[in-house]
């Protein structure tokens, strides 16, 4: 029995074996694993953020300015401030557009701004100002008012018999103090928050234009 020998030039038989270029490959596409990731890229700007933080702003100034301003607002100011510094980002835009972004970060970072400073421009006023003697004299007043308002109802109800001598309840003169204490304390803070939202417009400007012309001078530097 003999033995057949390959005769065949393996160089040939290499080339034979060669896809031509421009046919497609065999098999099915390779799926991607799971260690693959797809290669989209990231969004430079969370638009959303910036929309987000600003009706947030919005309508913490609405609802905040009645009334006293308190340190849960300084918070909250914070804590939108911190959610558009970490989204916002600039692209390569042309300036005019560069800048109209910037002008609306600017706004939104602003309005945040306006809720951290408002309860220490609050205080400022209170300690520091005539608006602060202002204010507690007005919640004086109310106080004294509630409680002759008061005194004059109960003795008016007692005079009319809808009160019997030693009825539990008929509030005594420690409970007409009390409450109108609290009627003077909401009258002082209702004449203090007012006063603030006054005067929150001044550094509101000036973080805005400031954070627009810092802003927009770092971009060009790296342009």
């Amino acid at each position: 029995m003999g033995i057949a020998l390959d005769t065949s030039d393996p160089v040939e038989k290499r080339d034979a074996e060669m896809p031509v270029s421009g046919d497609a490959p065999a098999g099915p596409p390779e799926a991607p694993g799971p260690g693959r990731r797809d290669a989209v890229p990231a969004p430079d700007v969370d638009r959303a953020a910036l929309l987000g933080a600003a009706l947030a702003a919005v309508v913490a100034l609405s609802f905040g300015s009645a009334g006293e301003w308190d340190w849960l607002a300084t918070a909250v100011g914070l804590a939108l401030l911190t959610v558009i510094t970490v989204f916002f980002r600039l692209d390569g835009r042309a300036a005019p557009v560069r800048r109209a972004e910037l002008a609306a970060f600017a706004a939104v970072a602003a309005l945040c701004a306006t809720l951290v400073v408002a309860a220490p421009v609050q205080s400022a006023l209170q300690w520091f100002t005539p608006v602060g003697r202002t204010c507690a004299a007005a919640g004086a007043v109310a106080d004294a008012v509630a409680l002759d308002t008061g005194r004059e109802r109960l003795a008016a109800a007692v005079a009319a018999g809808r009160f019997r001598p030693g009825d539990p309840a008929v509030p005594d003169d420690g409970t007409l103090r009390t409450a109108a204490a609290e009627t003077g304390r909401t009258a002082e803070a209702e004449c203090l928050g007012a006063a603030t939202s006054r005067w929150l417009w001044v550094p509101a400007v000036i973080l805005a234009a400031g954070v627009f012309l810092m802003t927009d001078r770092r971009a060009a530097r790296r342009r």
